[in-house]
C-alpha cells in the first residue's frame, strides 16, 4: 500500500514546488503548513467526469484576505471547461483525484510535465495584472 502521494504547490506568483504528502488521515495535517491554515479540499472534473483534479486551499482565504491565485483558478477553469465563479486564494496544492478507496492520488503525469510551460505562458498576462 502506498504511503505517499506526489502533489504540487502552486503559489500566487506561479512558483511550483513538488511535494510528497501522506496518504489518508495524515494528509490534512501535512497540508496545513503548506496552505497556511485549515485545509479545504475541492474536487474538479470535466462535465464527462474525465480530467479530474483535487485542490487544497486555506479554508479561511477570504477572511485572511489572501491574494488571488490566478494561475490555479485558470488551471481549474481549463479542467472544468468552464470559468469558475470565484477565484482561488493563496497557495494552492494540486492533488490527484480520489481513487476507489477515496484516497487522493498523485497529480497526473501529463499535468506535472506540462505545468511549467502553462505557467510560463500565463506569466506575462498575470504579472501585468498584479503589478
Amino acid at each position: 500500500m502506498r504511503t505517499l502521494i506526489r502533489g504540487i504547490r502552486l503559489d500566487v506568483d506561479g512558483t511550483l514546488t513538488d511535494l510528497e504528502l501522506p496518504v489518508g488521515e495524515g494528509l490534512s495535517a501535512a497540508l496545513r503548513p503548506v496552505v497556511g491554515g485549515w485545509v479545504e479540499i475541492a474536487h474538479y472534473a470535466r462535465p464527462a467526469g474525465t480530467h479530474r483534479l483535487s485542490v487544497a486551499v486555506n479554508e479561511d482565504g477570504v477572511a485572511l484576505e489572501l491574494p488571488p491565485n490566478l494561475y490555479a483558478t485558470s488551471l481549474v477553469s481549463a479542467i472544468r471547461l468552464e470559468q469558475l465563479g470565484y477565484c482561488l486564494l493563496g497557495p494552492v496544492v494540486l492533488l490527484g483525484a480520489l481513487d476507489g478507496a477515496r484516497l487522493h492520488t498523485d497529480v497526473p503525469e501529463v499535468l506535472r510535465d506540462g505545468l511549467p510551460q502553462i505557467i510560463d505562458a500565463l506569466k506575462p498576462r498575470y504579472t501585468a495584472a498584479t503589478s
